[in-house]
């Protein structure tokens, strides 16, 4: 019954979010410039929907939820982009294949956003789905463990576990491209680190969205861009200490800001320029630069966190998969051996 109660709170908590954005941009005008009615809506809403979550985080029910809810593949990509549920590495995945993929297309290998704490690769299907179809290339997306149950290095270990499926199972590691949002992103940056470190054959290049790679929240962007993101303050404002112990928080392979990145495969990054946890992307992209690694830093003025999956509508979400595309195609260079 508290679980129901939680739930009804939330969404509550939203609409009033809504009810009280629809106002102030009545009264005001837009919070940004160049956001529609939806986008407004949804980060109001988002955000409280969010901060009350991250206060329910243990409850039984929302972390079910979490675990298995499954959005659809966008109406206008069905039949179009066909999901399949498979096992990689030891872990459950959502396998997505573009209709008609070329032979030798690159193989995204892709881990959702949520926090380390929250999600599924079906929470993260419709973006996907928009991607590879976007793109031409397939995707792996895995559902690797989440924490505060499975604290790290479960994750990392559970990524490494599945790129190494992939290349064993005959797939091109220059064909293989690591990816994802938030945390997922953050995941992926983690995973490139130990790639190197096992020694194993580095992918073709990796593709960040909003990636989260500062656990001590340590980035200036938090505080400035608060009124213009929905991520929960009270969760940004002490260090991550639900992923990873404290003294753990400056390890390379939990916070990359900290990581020496020599080596690393060709990076883009894509962040928003009104979101919180900017600091992270600017300061990887700096990184990379000292380290001699080839990395395109996109800042989209006046977005959101990983506003290509949540502000789906917005053309700087159609131009943020046109990046990607356009990225994939002057970075991937397929061999004979294929994928």
């Amino acid at each position: 019954m508290n679980s129901l109660i939680r739930l009804l709170i939330m969404g509550l908590s939203g609409w009033i979010a809504t009810i009280a954005a629809t106002l102030r941009r009545l009264l005001l005008g837009p919070t940004l410039p160049t956001w529609s009615w939806t986008t407004e809506w949804t980060v109001a809403s988002m955000r409280a929907v969010i901060a009350r979550a991250a206060g329910f985080s243990d409850d039984p029910l929302l972390l079910k939820v979490g675990l298995r809810a499954k959005m659809p593949v966008p109406l206008s990509l069905r039949g179009s982009v066909h999901v399949r549920n498979v096992r990689v590495g030891g872990v459950n995945a959502d396998r997505f294949t573009p209709d008609q993929a070329p032979s030798l297309s690159p193989a995204l290998l892709y881990f959702h956003g949520g926090g380390y704490v929250f999600g599924n690769p079906g929470t993260h299907r419709q973006f996907i789905s928009r991607l590879v179809h976007a793109s031409g290339a397939t995707a792996v997306a895995p559902q690797y463990r989440l924490a505060p149950r499975h604290r790290y290095p479960a994750a990392v270990d559970d990524a490494e576990n599945a790129y190494r499926a992939l290349v064993d199972g005959g797939v091109d590691p220059q064909s293989i491209f690591v990816a994802g949002d938030s945390a997922g992103g953050g995941l992926a940056t983690a995973l490139l680190l130990r790639i190197r470190t096992r020694g194993l054959p580095m992918p073709g290049g990796a593709i960040l969205l909003s990636p989260y790679l500062d656990l001590e929240h340590s980035s200036y962007t938090i505080r400035t861009n608060a009124r213009t993101d929905y991520l929960p303050m009270s969760e940004l404002t002490g260090p991550n200490d639900w992923y990873a112990d404290r003294d753990q928080l400056r390890l390379p392979e939990v916070s990359p800001v900290y990581a020496d990145l020599t080596g690393l495969p060709p990076m883009l990054v894509l962040a928003g320029g009104a979101e919180m946890i900017l600091g992270d992307s600017v300061t990887i992209a700096e990184h990379a630069a000292r380290d001699g690694v080839d990395c395109e830093l996109v800042i989209e003025d006046e977005m959101m966190h990983v506003w290509p999956i949540v502000a789906d509508r917005q053309k700087q979400s159609r131009a943020a998969l046109a990046t990607i595309a356009a990225w994939l195609g002057r970075t991937y260079l397929p061999t004979d051996s294929g994928t």
